[in-house]
C-alpha cells in the first residue's frame, strides 16, 4: 500500500464520528430524513424541547389579545428556544464530529421553529386572510442548515402581492419575516404566485435552480402541494442540455473567482473548487436532468455506483463538518478556510501529530483528498450524462475539457468519442497497466482529453494496483517522455495526480499528495506546486515567460542537461514533510530515482546537485549584497559550472513563479539577472572585483549617456559624489530618476526630501529620501513608513562622499501601491519630526509592533539571528528571521543603533508570515564586529525583539 493509499485510509477514519447516533453513509445523503429518523425513534434527541416550545406559543394566543404585547412574548420564547437550539447543536457537533448530523437536525429544528411561528400568526391575526404556502429553497430547501447559512424562504401567494401593508397576504409575510429578522436571522425570501414562478423559472436558471431545492415547511398545505406538482409538471417538459450547459459555465466562472484550483492552501470550503458547491452543482443537475425528487435516489440509478455514491456522501459529510466548525470559529457565515481557522479546527476533527506532519497538516490533506475527490466525482457525471443523452442534443460537456474534435477517430488501441480518448469496453486497464501510461502519452502527444468513462475505469483499476505493476522500463520511458516533452506537461502531469496513479507510480511523489505548506507564502500543495514548476519550466522554454524572465527564456535554449531541468524541477521538493531538510533528503530521493527513470550517471549527478541547491540562487539573490565580491565567489564555487548557473536559474525562476500569483516581480528579476551576469563573468575566469569594476563603470557610462544635457562639471561631480556600490545597486532608469532629485535636493534650503514613485508593477511604490545622515537614521525612516500602517519589502542604502543619504524604499500598503496621497504626506511629515526630535517614535510604535495578527500566531517560525564575518570580508553580516509584525524592522534598526552599529545596506525580505532582514554593518569605527562578546550582545538583543512579549524593550 503506497503512502498515498494510507494517507487515504488513515486520514478518512481519524474523522469518523464516534456518536453512538452514527448514520449510515446512504443517509449522509438525506441528513433532514435522517434526523427525522432519529427524531422519530428518540424524542429527547431534538435539540430543543419541541412540546414545550409549541406549548408557550399557544399560551400567548390564548392569553394576550393586544398584537404589541403578543409579538413581544412570541419574540422572547423564540430567542430562547433558538439560543438553546445553537447550543445544543454546537455540543453535539464537537462530540461526533458529524456535519451531515448538524446540518439535518438544523433544518428540521428551524422547520419546527418557523412553521410552530407561522401557524400561530396565521390562527391568531390572518385567519381570514388568503392562503399563503411557506416553502424553504436553497441549501435549507436541501435540508443542509449550516450554523450560519442564510434561511431562504419562498412565499407562494393565490394571487399577485401586493405592496400594501394593508394586504392580509403582504401584512402575514411581513409579520413572520420581521419576527425572523429580529430573532437575528438572515432570511432570504421571495414571494409569487404559482404561475409566477414558473415564468420566473423559465428566465431565470438562478430562480430555475432554486425550485429545484424547495421544500414544503409551513403554511397552506394545498397551495404548497399545487406548487410542487405545477413545477414538476413544467420541468419534466423542460430542454435538459440548456439547464446543465448554464450550470457547468456558471461553475466555470465561480471556480475562477476562486483561484482555479483546488489546492489552494486557505480554500473556499463552499465556493472553491472542490467545494460544496460542484456537490451542488451535481446534485442539481442529476435532479434536474434525470428528474430526481432527491439526490439520495441517485442509488436506483447507473449515474452512480454504490462506491462511487459512498465517496459523494463521505466528501459532502466531511466539507459539511468542516464548514459547520468553520462557522462556529467565525462566530458568521465565512466560508474561507483561514490559517488561524484551520489551526483550531484541525483539533477539533481529533487530527493530531503524526509521521512527521502537524496535526493542522494532516487535517488539510484531508480536505484535499475530499476536494479530488469531489473532482472525480464531478468527470463520473459528465460520462454519465453524455453517455445517458447522446441521442439528444449535445452537452457540450466536453468544453470543461478544452479539448478540440480532431480528424483522427481511433489512436490504437483507443478511440475517439467526443474530443476525448476512450478505451473500448471489452479491454481493461487492470489486463494491461500499461495501457494507463500510454492512454497518458496519447493525451499529450495529440492534445486530448480523457473521457470521463475511460477516467473513472482506469481511477478504479489504480486502486486495485501496486507500485511494481508500474515499474516498467517502458512505463518509465514513457513517462520521462511526457516530462520532458516540448507539449506542456502539466495538463497531463495533473491528471495523472488526480487519478492516483503518479502517487503510485512515484511512492514518494505519493507523499506530499495533498501535503499542506502551513506557511502564508505558497499559495499551493506541495503537489500542486510542483506541477505548477514544471509547466513553468516549459512556459519558459517555449518563450511564454520572455517578457516577465527574458534572461531565463534566452540561457534555456542553451542548456545541455534538458532533461535533469525537467526531473528535477519534479523532485525538488520531493522530500518536504519528513522532518529535516527536504533539499538534501530529497537530493538522496533523486540518487534512488533517476536511473530507475533511465537517467544517465551525469544527468542524476546534475539533478541531485540541482535538488540541494534549488534554494541558493534566490536565497543569495534576495538576501546578500551583491556588491560585495565574496558574495559573488561565494556563490560562483558552489555552482562550478556555467551549465550548473543556467539550469540553476531557469529551475529558480520557475519555482518562484509557481509559489502563488504575484510571487515573481521586476524587482526580483533584475537581482536574479544581476547575480547571474556577476557569477556568469567569475565563472569565466573574471575576478569578482573585476567584475563588480566594470560593472561600476558600465552603469556610469550609460548615465553619462543619457545626462547629455548636464554639464561635464556637473556630471562629475555627481558621478564622483557616490560610493562605487550605488552604480552596481540600481538600474540605469533609477540612477536617472536619482539624479533629478540629487539636482532638487542640492538647489533647496531642506534638510530633507522625500519622494515617492510607483513601480512599474503597479504594486508597490518606491520611496527615495535624502538627508543629512547621522546615526539612528535608517532606523527613523522605517519607523515612520510603520506609523502609517505601511511595510517596507525592500531596502537599499547609500551615502555620498559628503555626508548625504540616498536611501531607497519599495514600500506597501497592504499589498498594494502606497495610492493614497494623504499617506505619503504623513510619512514624510512623520520621518521630518522625527529628525527635527519632535516626535519619539519608539514610545508611539511600542505598542503597534506588539501585535501579531490571528493569522501569523498560529504560524510557527522559529527566531533566528545570525552574526557572521565569514560571508563578506569588509562587513559584518546580520540575518534576522522571524515572524513579521508591524514596526519589526523599525525595532531591529532602532536596537541597531543603540548598539552603535552602522548599517551600510539591508535587504528586507517577506515570505508570508516569515520575515528574513539581512544588514551589512561596521562598528563605530568602521570595522568588523569582531569579538564573540560583541556578537553574542547583537544577537541576544535582536532575539528578544523577536520575541513580541519582550520586543518594547
Amino acid at each position: 500500500m503506497t503512502a498515498e493509499q494510507t494517507d487515504i485510509m488513515t486520514l478518512t477514519s481519524e474523522q469518523a464520528p464516534d456518536s453512538p447516533s452514527r448514520l449510515s453513509w446512504q443517509m449522509w445523503l438525506d441528513p433532514l430524513g435522517a434526523a427525522q429518523q432519529q427524531i422519530a425513534r428518540n424524542p429527547d434527541l431534538f435539540v430543543f424541547d419541541k412540546d414545550r416550545f409549541i406549548s408557550e406559543l399557544s399560551s400567548q394566543a390564548d392569553r394576550s389579545a393586544d398584537a404589541d404585547h403578543f409579538r413581544a412574548h412570541v419574540l422572547d420564547i423564540c430567542k430562547a428556544a433558538l439560543k438553546t437550539m445553537r447550543e445544543n447543536l454546537a455540543a453535539r457537533l464537537h462530540h461526533n464530529r458529524d456535519g451531515a448530523d448538524y446540518v439535518g437536525m438544523h433544518a428540521l429544528a428551524m422547520d419546527v421553529l418557523i412553521s410552530s411561528v407561522s401557524d400561530l400568526i396565521s390562527h391568531h391575526y390572518f385567519a381570514d386572510a388568503p392562503p399563503v404556502a411557506i416553502l424553504a429553497t436553497g441549501g435549507y430547501g436541501r435540508g443542509e442548515l449550516a450554523p450560519f447559512s442564510d434561511i431562504d424562504l419562498l412565499f407562494v401567494t393565490s394571487a399577485p402581492a401586493e405592496n400594501n401593508p394593508q394586504n392580509p397576504q403582504t401584512a402575514f409575510i411581513e409579520a413572520i419575516l420581521y419576527l425572523l429578522w429580529d430573532m437575528g436571522l438572515k432570511v432570504g425570501h421571495a414571494t409569487r404566485t404559482v404561475s409566477e414562478n414558473l415564468i420566473s423559472a423559465k428566465h431565470d436558471t438562478t430562480i430555475c435552480t432554486s425550485l429545484i431545492e424547495m421544500r414544503v415547511i409551513g403554511g397552506h398545505r394545498k397551495l404548497a402541494n399545487r406548487m410542487m406538482s405545477e413545477f414538476h409538471k413544467w420541468l419534466s417538459a423542460q430542454a435538459v442540455p440548456d439547464f446543465v450547459g448554464a450550470k457547468l459555465a456558471e461553475r466555470d466562472q465561480r471556480i475562477a473567482r476562486n483561484g482555479g484550483t483546488r489546492y489552494a492552501v486557505e480554500p473556499n470550503v463552499k465556493d472553491g473548487k472542490g467545494g460544496l458547491r460542484d456537490l451542488h452543482t451535481l446534485f442539481w443537475i442529476a435532479k434536474y436532468a434525470y428528474r430526481l425528487g432527491h439526490i439520495s435516489e441517485v442509488l436506483k440509478t447507473d449515474i452512480l455506483r454504490p462506491s462511487e455514491a459512498r465517496k459523494f456522501a463521505s466528501s459532502q459529510r466531511f466539507l459539511w463538518t468542516v464548514r459547520c466548525f468553520l462557522h462556529l470559529h467565525h462566530g458568521r457565515e465565512d466560508d474561507r478556510l483561514s490559517f488561524d481557522a484551520q489551526s483550531d479546527i484541525a483539533p477539533l476533527m481529533r487530527f493530531a501529530d503524526r509521521g512527521g506532519l502537524r496535526a493542522v497538516e494532516r487535517f488539510m490533506k484531508r480536505y484535499f483528498l475530499a476536494a479530488r475527490q469531489v473532482g472525480n466525482l464531478t468527470r463520473i457525471f459528465c460520462a454519465a450524462l453524455e453517455s445517458d443523452f447522446a441521442g439528444r442534443q449535445r452537452f457540450s460537456l466536453h468544453r470543461l475539457l478544452h479539448s478540440a474534435l480532431p480528424r483522427q477517430t481511433t489512436i490504437h488501441p483507443f478511440i475517439i468519442e467526443g474530443g476525448r480518448l476512450h478505451l473500448p469496453q471489452q479491454m481493461l486497464f487492470r489486463d494491461d497497466f500499461e495501457l494507463i501510461i500510454t492512454l497518458f502519452s496519447h493525451a499529450q502527444s495529440h492534445k486530448l482529453d480523457i473521457h470521463p468513462d475511460s477516467f473513472r475505469r482506469l481511477t478504479r483499476a489504480i486502486r486495485w494496483a501496486h507500485s511494481p505493476d508500474f515499474q516498467t522500463p517502458r512505463t518509465h520511458q514513457i513517462f520521462l517522455e511526457i516530462l520532458t516533452s516540448p507539449e506542456t506537461p502539466e495538463r497531463v502531469l495533473r491528471m495523472m495526480n488526480e487519478s492516483g496513479w503518479l502517487g503510485l507510480y512515484m511512492p514518494d511523489f505519493g507523499r506530499i499528495v495533498g501535503m499542506m505548506q502551513f506557511d502564508m507564502y505558497h499559495s499551493y500543495t506541495v503537489d500542486e506546486h510542483t506541477i505548477k514548476a514544471v509547466g513553468f519550466v516549459n512556459d519558459i522554454e517555449t518563450g511564454q515567460l520572455a517578457d516577465v524572465a527574458p534572461l531565463a527564456s534566452s540561457v534555456i535554449s542553451k542548456i545541455s542537461s534538458r532533461r535533469a531541468l525537467y526531473v528535477a524541477m519534479l523532485l525538488h521538493d520531493i522530500a518536504k514533510g519528513r522532518g529535516g531538510d527536504h533539499s538534501v533528503l530529497g537530493s538522496e530521493v533523486a540518487a534512488q530515482l533517476c536511473p530507475l527513470m533511465g537517467l544517465s550517471d551525469e544527468e542524476t549527478e546534475t539533478v541531485i546537485w540541482l535538488i540541494r541547491w534549488h534554494l541558493l540562487m534566490s536565497k543569495t539573490a534576495f538576501r546578500y549584497d551583491l556588491n560585495d565580491p565574496k558574495t559573488i565567489s561565494d556563490f560562483a564555487a558552489q555552482v562550478q559550472s556555467p551549465e550548473r548557473l543556467k539550469l540553476l536559474l531557469c529551475l529558480t525562476v520557475a519555482d518562484i513563479q509557481a509559489v502563488g500569483p504575484s510571487v515573481w516581480n521586476g524587482w526580483k528579476a533584475s537581482l536574479m539577472r544581476d547575480l547571474y551576469h556577476r557569477a556568469a563573468a567569475v565563472l569565466g575566469g573574471a575576478a569578482p572585483t573585476e567584475v563588480s569594476s566594470h560593472a561600476v563603470a558600465d552603469a556610469i557610462n550609460r548615465v553619462s549617456e543619457a545626462l547629455s544635457d548636464w554639464s561635464p562639471s556637473e556630471l562629475d561631480g555627481h558621478i564622483s559624489s557616490f560610493y562605487p556600490s550605488y552604480w552596481t545597486n540600481f538600474s540605469t532608469r533609477s540612477h536617472l530618476h536619482h539624479a533629478s532629485l540629487v539636482r532638487r535636493f542640492d538647489a533647496s534650503d531642506n534638510q530633507i526630501l522625500v519622494d515617492f514613485k510607483d513601480e512599474d508593477d503597479r504594486k508597490s511604490t518606491v520611496m527615495c529620501v535624502m538627508a543629512s545622515d547621522h546615526p539612528g537614521l535608517f532606523s527613523r525612516i522605517v519607523g515612520a513608513v510603520a506609523m502609517t500602517g505601511c511595510s517596507i519589502m525592500n531596502a537599499r542604502i547609500n551615502t555620498r562622499h559628503n555626508g548625504t543619504i540616498l536611501d531607497q524604499f519599495r514600500i506597501q500598503k497592504g499589498q498594494q501601491t502606497v495610492s493614497d496621497p494623504a499617506v505619503k504626506k504623513r510619512i514624510a511629515r512623520l520621518i521630518e519630526q522625527s529628525l527635527a526630535g519632535e516626535l519619539s517614535l519608539f514610545s508611539e510604535l511600542q505598542e503597534k509592533t506588539a501585535r501579531l495578527s490571528r493569522r501569523v500566531k498560529v504560524m510557527d517560525v522559529p527566531p533566528r539571528v545570525i552574526v557572521t564575518n565569514a560571508r563578506s570580508n569588509t562587513h559584518t553580516v546580520i540575518e534576522v528571521n522571524g515572524a513579521d509584525r508591524p514596526g519589526l524592522l523599525y525595532q531591529i534598526t532602532y536596537h541597531l543603533a543603540q548598539l552603535n552599529l552602522q548599517i551600510n545596506s539591508a535587504t528586507v525580505s517577506t515570505y508570508g508570515e516569515k520575515a528574513v532582514d539581512v544588514f551589512y554593518v561596521k562598528d563605530v569605527f568602521g570595522l568588523q564586529v569582531t569579538r564573540p562578546a560583541a556578537q553574542d550582545k547583537i544577537r541576544d538583543r535582536l532575539m528578544a525583539v523577536l520575541s513580541p512579549d519582550k520586543g518594547s524593550g
